[in-house]
């Protein structure tokens, strides 16, 4: 299941208008998260930083998705936005201090999961690329200590 295609161009272009601001500043701005908040009951999505709404929309076919798969769908369909928006316009030129990231958020505003990580080297970092990496570190220094 996934979202359709209309909607996956009204959440690219929501994203893209709410990032616009921190593109055009001079100043780097303080944010350290920018929250991408669907709510599965009233098909709204929105897009805020650590203060305010930046931008919202009404998506119907949100709603249409059974529970169950919700976040796990918006997370694949934000990921895949945020990588084609990255490759036309990178985000780690936004006006923001890092570490930042853009992270799916909950109805209640509470992050689900990490999409996308900024850090000071402008290096971008994926839940992905994260998972697992405790245990890689641990079975090393096991290995080491071994020798």
């Amino acid at each position: 299941m996934k979202i359709s295609e209309s909607s996956y161009q009204e959440i690219r272009k929501l994203i893209q208008l709410a990032v616009e601001p921190y593109r055009k500043s001079q100043e780097q701005q303080t944010v350290t998260d920018i929250h991408l908040q669907p709510v599965r009951e009233t098909g709204e999505f929105l897009v805020s930083d650590d203060d305010r709404v930046l931008a919202s929309v009404q998506l119907s076919d949100l709603t249409e998705i059974p529970e169950d798969v919700f976040y796990s769908v918006m997370e694949n369909s934000l990921k895949s936005v945020l990588k084609l928006i990255d490759r036309e316009q990178p985000l780690e030129q936004l006006a923001i201090w890092k570490p930042f990231s853009f992270v799916l958020a909950d109805d209640e505003g509470e992050t689900v999961t990490e999409l996308m990580l900024f850090d000071d080297d402008n290096t971008l970092l994926s839940q992905g690329l994260m998972q697992g990496l405790e245990e890689d570190l641990d079975r090393f220094l096991d290995e080491l200590l071994e020798i």
